[in-house]
């Protein structure tokens, strides 16, 4: 008896380069478990398609440097119509501000342009698996950006709540979001941040999911 076939796996791709975005979909197409039917140039056509389609990608290969709006902010609006989106940045950028950004903000992995046909392939596979997806240097810098803030720090425990809505501030949820999702007030949201940065003594929603990341909160 045969092996099942593998579970397809759907990547669009928002990249405005287009002989970039195409040697892209040629790769992803030659594999016999990913497909790439879309390739956008601009936001606002990404943003068209999902308002009018019911299709949704498994995986958005996004560029940061696109017409119209920056991919930062792509990134941030994608995440709130498609929360469970594995987004990978691939981009030609890889200053600091950008990674940091990227990734504590829902970016399941940030691969650089110049990556080995492999290790795109390997990224999109690993994303679903619940992995990360890092271009070496990249994870190079992020190791050595934590690794700044010195010893881990000893913090008052979170309760049950807490966590939950720690790790769904983790995954990208915005506040109305984490509300729906457990069931409570944006009132009652704001009340546990509240506590949350209290206890990691942070100030914002960045550093708090920083501060989680580096300690393994969630």
């Amino acid at each position: 008896m045969s092996a099942p076939a593998p579970e397809m796996i759907h990547v669009w791709v928002l990249e405005d380069h287009q002989i970039f975005a195409k040697h892209v979909r040629r790769l992803l197409d030659r594999q016999t478990d990913i497909d790439c039917p879309y390739h956008f140039s601009h936001p606002d056509e990404l943003f068209e398609k999902l308002k009018f389609t019911t299709e949704k990608p498994d995986v958005l290969l996004l560029d940061l440097g696109l017409p119209g709006r920056d991919g930062l902010q792509v990134l941030d609006e994608v995440r709130k119509v498609l929360p469970n989106l594995k987004v990978i940045i691939l981009s030609a950028f890889d200053d600091k501000e950008r990674v940091y950004h990227a990734i504590c903000n829902g970016a399941s992995g940030y691969l650089l342009k110049t990556a080995a046909p492999d290790e795109i392939l390997d990224g999109i596979r690993q994303v679903m698996d619940g992995s990360s997806a890092l271009s070496g240097s990249i994870a190079k810098m992020i190791l050595e950006g934590f690794s700044r803030y010195g010893n881990v720090q000893k913090i008052e425990p979170l309760t049950t709540r807490e966590e939950e809505v720690l790790r769904a501030l983790v995954h990208g949820l915005i506040k109305k979001e984490i509300a729906d999702k457990l069931n409570i007030s944006q009132h009652t949201v704001d009340m546990h941040l509240r506590s949350v940065y209290r206890k990691l003594q942070v100030r914002t929603q960045t550093e708090a999911v920083s501060k989680a990341l580096r300690q393994g909160l969630v």
